[in-house]
């Protein structure tokens, strides 16, 4: 990719399919989508890891700002060949908005889950820190799937040792680490897509979880209002809601 890291991603159903591309949020990996992936066929559905997470390569001091993420997901477009839905969670939303407001023409729909559009400082601080501090080793996979289940309460057991099994390595002591770059939520940037929103014409989902502490849902009406061509979702659950309720969100993106 001309200089880019090497990028992973995960692809289902066939090439001639419409095409929908997830984005994961921040220190996830592109296996959180596995559960709503499974429940849109008919679809050609690609998750990706974005750079620094899971399989994709680490890119190094600087090279985790809002327009690095924004060229990888438009890298995965080119491959894609053809225009795509963009689905994002998380921090995925925010970089799938920017995406959407400035190349249109590259998607045919828009799905923002889980995030105000304009963060408040508190939850990049909170990112920043968790960045700074010395990376957590854990001694066993049922370690590992404890903490997923702390992170998204009700994700099924099956789900908890994938992602443990494909989030996770191991080190020369036999510990295992999450497969992340901490600089990515050391260098997490700040965010501020509310201008953006107008601009983008495509059809497009706001999805909020009913118990979130990430997203208001008044920043989530005032999103609605100002696309061009917005709808609005809410759904059981918190923040995790792809590994939380999968079968829900899957069901609210058809």
């Amino acid at each position: 990719m001309g200089g880019k890291p090497r990028l992973q991603a995960w692809d289902w159903g066939p090439p001639h399919q419409p095409a929908v591309l997830l984005l994961h949020g921040a220190a996830q990996q592109g296996r959180v989508w596995d559960g709503v992936a499974l429940r849109l066929g008919g679809f050609r559905v690609v998750a990706l890891d974005a750079r620094g997470h899971g399989a994709s390569d680490a890119a190094g001091t600087g090279h985790y700002a809002p327009d690095d993420y924004v060229g990888d997901v438009l890298c995965v477009l080119d491959h894609l060949e053809s225009p795509a839905a963009l689905v994002g969670h998380s921090t995925g939303s925010l970089v799938a908005m920017i995406v959407a407001a400035t190349q249109p023409e590259r998607l045919w729909a828009a799905v923002f889950i889980d995030i105000d559009p304009r963060p408040p400082d508190s939850q990049r601080e909170r990112l920043r820190t968790a960045g700074r501090a010395p990376a957590r080793r854990f001694g066993s996979l049922e370690e590992v799937e404890t903490g997923l289940k702390r992170l998204a309460p009700g994700i099924a057991d099956a789900d908890a040792r994938r992602l443990a099994e494909t989030g996770y390595a191991s080190d020369a002591g036999g510990q295992l680490y999450q497969r992340l770059d901490p600089l990515t939520l050391a260098e997490f940037p700040q965010f501020d897509n509310r201008a953006l929103l107008p601009l983008i014409g495509v059809p497009t989902l706001v999805v909020r979880g009913a118990e979130s502490t990430v997203s208001s849902e008044e920043a989530a009406r005032a999103a609605v209002e100002a696309l061009p061509n917005g709808a609005m979702s809410t759904l059981p659950g918190s923040h995790q809601l792809h590994l939380q309720h999968p079968a829900a969100l899957g069901d609210a993106l058809r």
